[in-house]
């Protein structure tokens, strides 16, 4: 029941992303997040990882398309799952979440869309900082490490820089105080070293 209500969320996602309607693409992709969460409390494992792909898919979709509504949306949604999942020590589930929120970060800094991008290194933050408080030290590097990634192709555009440099230096220490308050140490010297690489004006 619930593949295949995922699999017809999916189709109307892209249904109503070709069609550029982002009020029902922004609902499709709740009930899809909303469905991604009830999977994550149940550990169907295989099929969350079909509802993250589809969240991916659609958020990827409405980015090309220039839907920023539709990604924020598969963003939060994404976020969600993700602190929950690491709330229930899923370490997989949570590496593919933060693949996939640094796959939108990229895509939007590729179309130059600095809010957008902004609330979706937000949303990865907040996946760090949960895997912080479990003790899921590598998922915690690792989103650090695509924070530093998804602000590497954002500095193309110089106008936007004072603002990038502060806003992710911001995020990788709070992810870093999450670590430290863990007692995750190397999690805690990644930020260090990674908050020392943003100049800050």
């Amino acid at each position: 029941m619930l593949l295949t209500e995922m699999t017809s969320l999916l189709e109307l996602g892209f249904e109503v992303t070709e069609a550029w309607e982002e009020t029902q693409l922004i609902k499709t992709i709740d009930e899809l997040g909303e469905l991604g969460i009830r999977l994550a409390t149940q550990f169907s494992e295989e099929t969350l990882h079909r509802a993250i792909s589809c969240l991916k898919s659609l958020g990827l979709e409405a980015a090309d398309r220039n839907l920023t509504e539709g990604v924020l949306s598969s963003a939060v949604s994404l976020g969600l799952i993700g602190q929950e999942m690491a709330r229930n020590n899923g370490n997989e589930t949570v590496l593919e979440i933060a693949l996939a929120l640094k796959a939108f970060g990229i895509r939007l800094a590729s179309i130059d869309k600095l809010i957008p991008l902004l609330l979706v290194a937000i949303s990865l933050k907040e996946v760090g900082k949960e895997a912080a408080r479990n003790g899921m030290e590598k998922e915690v590097i690792l989103s650090q490490v695509f924070l530093k990634e998804i602000y590497t192709f954002s500095i193309s555009s110089k106008k936007d820089l004072r603002i990038l440099n502060q806003e992710f230096a911001f995020l990788v220490r709070d992810i870093g105080k999450c670590s430290k308050e863990a007692g995750l140490g190397e999690a805690v010297i990644s930020a260090r070293q990674l908050f020392e690489n943003f100049p800050l004006f």
